[in-house]
């Protein structure tokens, strides 16, 4: 097994570029999360749950990722306010409040509107939110290999370039 240190360096590289992908993609805050607020003024979006206590493995990695996590963040409890807003203490009428060290579960999710968008305006059709689940899981718990964790980081590389250049050549937006 390698060592988790080295496994959250990985995992954390993927997640850097995961939300540079989010950033370029921009769907949820627009086309959900806003006109969830409007309606009912809960932030709910597609957190639903605490799906990072469901989800994180009780693994050294995870374990690590965690400690970061609440080391920067506070532990879940210093957000128990949010409770009214959302059943997440880490997500608040204005999104996640991790902008890093955040579950391989909300990393990968994307609702099925959201992967149509993906697809439909974008034409990327790789995504796959359990795949992408699964890969962030294998990364962090060392099942995927050195070349399994180049080759899936390459492929999430290549998505962001593709959202760079259609948002960049002003052919699709997604607002």
């Amino acid at each position: 097994m390698e060592d988790p240190k080295v496994l959250v360096e990985r995992y954390l590289e993927l997640e850097r570029i995961l939300n540079i992908f989010c950033d370029n993609f921009n769907y949820c805050l627009p086309f959900c999360i806003s006109k969830e607020l409007e309606k009912s003024k809960i932030a709910v979006g597609c957190c639903k749950n605490k799906y990072y206590k469901k989800y994180d493995l009780d693994i050294p990695s995870y374990r690590l990722l965690m400690k970061k996590r609440e080391n920067i963040y506070g532990k879940p409890e210093k957000y128990e306010h949010i409770k009214t807003l959302s059943p997440c203490e880490y997500h608040t009428p204005e999104g996640c409040v991790l902008k890093t060290h955040k579950s391989p579960i909300c990393n990968a999710f994307f609702c099925p509107e959201a992967i149509d968008f993906l697809r439909d305006k974008y034409k990327i059709f790789n995504y796959d939110y359990l795949g992408f689940y699964y890969a962030l899981e294998w990364t962090l718990d060392g099942t995927f290999s050195k070349t399994q964790y180049k080759d899936f980081r390459n492929e999430i590389l290549e998505m962001v370039e593709t959202l760079k250049g259609k948002n960049k050549t002003g052919q699709i937006s997604p607002e």
